[in-house]
């Protein structure tokens, strides 16, 4: 099973609650932050292809030598979404509390159960690897008292133009409003989980 479905049938199961559950665990923080990486990588990178393609997006959805393109693109703007909303989502509990031991700990762990429910064919171990050693880095640059910011998400942000599959004379012309477009997806996932984290509930749970 694929990443996505996975969450496919994860999403299915939760469409039996009233309301999603609150982030209250590790495990649930968790899986809160691989949905939306999953999520967003998916939506913004069709999306911008849909609409640069116009009504051809029909037949160029359909071609293998395409997709052969598209499917690691996805894959791999996916593990910089991960990146992004872990950050941003420990960095949120370190303002209220968590020391920086912790939030490094805590956001190698998130991001490392994130990877473990990624079964993408599309990705190699060189993938994988280069994906660690860059959250390694990252979380080693992470001022995280200034962290829970917007700018939190420039590297998927960026990383949507880097990656699709488009010719570079396009994307030049395409940067700013798709940039933008992302940012304002963002501030929807920056709304749910302020609106759905437990962090007294998180905070004593992780001891």
């Amino acid at each position: 099973m694929g990443l996505l479905d996975y969450f496919r049938a994860m999403g299915r199961g939760l469409m039996f609650w009233r309301a999603p559950p609150p982030l209250n665990t590790q495990a649930r923080l968790t899986l809160f932050c691989a949905q939306q990486a999953a999520f967003m990588a998916q939506s913004n990178l069709y999306g911008y292809l849909r609409t640069r393609a116009g009504l051809q997006h029909f037949n160029l959805f359909r071609d293998d030598a395409f997709l052969a393109l598209l499917r690691p693109a996805r894959s791999k703007l996916a593990l910089i979404c991960l990146q992004d909303v872990t950050l941003y989502s420990v960095a949120c509990l370190v303002k209220q509390g968590l020391g920086d031991d912790q939030a490094n700990k805590l956001a190698q762990q998130i991001f490392n159960a994130g990877l473990d429910v990624w079964q993408d064919t599309t990705l190699g171990d060189d993938d994988i690897e280069n994906a660690q050693m860059r959250f390694a880095d990252r979380i080693k640059n992470t001022a995280w008292a200034m962290h829970a910011t917007p700018d939190a998400f420039e590297a998927s942000t960026q990383g949507l133009i880097e990656l699709a599959p488009i010719v570079d004379e396009l994307k030049s012309y395409d940067t700013e409003i798709v940039c933008n477009s992302m940012r304002f997806k963002w501030m929807g996932v920056r709304a749910e989980l302020t609106k759905r984290l437990d962090t007294v509930s998180l905070l004593a749970s992780l001891g």
